[in-house]
């Protein structure tokens, strides 16, 4: 007699396939796989940017003008550490690079902002703007030479009162009143 196969409730159930006995754990960490690859790609493009960024002249003048400058050394302390930059804009056009960045400055004594504004045509690097807020108020411009006056160094061209002036005349036949 030839050997019997078993049915109904005794008979074997069919393997399921791999994704129908996984998917519970396997939808998560795919999830989890991809968005930790997006958040790496973007620490890579973030440090790559800030690395380049460190070793633009610019940056490096900057901070050099900032370390060596005593009154920075005084009002910050004498060992003082840059920090990640904030506000930075660098942008090239014929050959001509502008650089604008704001380096936040950490020291014993105060902490402050390094502010510059600075282009390049050729191979030096040009401030127009160059100096180091601090945290009380103080502000240390790096691009003064000392050699004005004190009065002159305080208050800016554009903020100084202007002289009062002889009163405007009004022109006859233009009153602002209106008399019924």
């Amino acid at each position: 007699m030839p050997p019997t196969m078993p049915e109904g409730d005794y008979a074997p159930v069919p393997r399921q396939g791999w994704w129908s006995r996984n998917w519970k754990w396997a939808v998560p960490v795919g999830c989890l796989g991809m968005l930790g690859s997006c958040f790496c790609f973007a620490a890579i493009a973030v440090g790559w940017g800030y690395s380049s960024f460190k070793d633009m002249g610019a940056y490096t003048d900057a901070i050099a003008e900032a370390q060596e400058d005593p009154h920075v050394q005084q009002a910050l302390g004498s060992t003082f550490t840059a920090g990640f930059p904030s506000n930075t804009q660098v942008s090239t056009a014929n050959g001509r690079t502008h650089a604008e960045f704001v380096v936040p400055l950490d020291g014993p004594k105060a902490d402050g902002t390094l502010h510059a504004v600075a282009d390049k045509d050729g191979e030096a690097w040009t401030f127009s703007t160059l100096y180091v807020q601090v945290q009380d108020g103080q502000h240390i411009d790096l691009l003064d030479t000392g050699d004005a006056p004190p009065e002159e160094q305080q208050v800016p061209h554009e903020l100084e009162p202007e002289a009062p002036g002889p009163p405007a005349q009004e022109k006859p036949g233009h009153d602002t009143d209106i008399e019924l």
